[in-house]
């Protein structure tokens, strides 16, 4: 028997923000995200996912391009075989939220 799964992405909200069910202390600040800046350094990251692409600007790279919705700056250090697991994708999709249709 297999235990059926419970996402518990709406508590993560207030996990990371105070360890306080309902508190959400940077949310009741206005501190949403927008125009933050962070650095990722993992396996390497698909650009063309569904979290990191922008149909409106060019694929980064290492030269920075700040009109770009989600990744201004890239440098790929790895090999091709980081990106089989997927893991930096995983985690630059957890800090980048949103998809590119605005969904997710």
């Amino acid at each position: 028997v297999t235990p059926a799964k419970i996402p518990y992405n709406d508590r993560a909200q207030w996990l990371v923000q105070s360890f306080k069910e309902q508190d959400r202390p940077f949310f009741d600040a206005g501190i949403r995200g927008e125009g933050q800046i962070v650095a990722v350094s993992d396996t390497g990251v698909d650009v063309n996912n569904c979290y990191c692409s922008d149909p409106d600007a060019p694929t980064p790279n290492i030269i920075p391009n700040a009109a770009h919705r989600k990744i201004i700056q890239y440098w790929d250090f790895v090999d091709d075989s980081d990106y089989q697991n997927g893991h930096g994708t995983h985690v630059s999709g957890t800090v980048l939220g949103k998809k590119s249709d605005g969904t997710g």
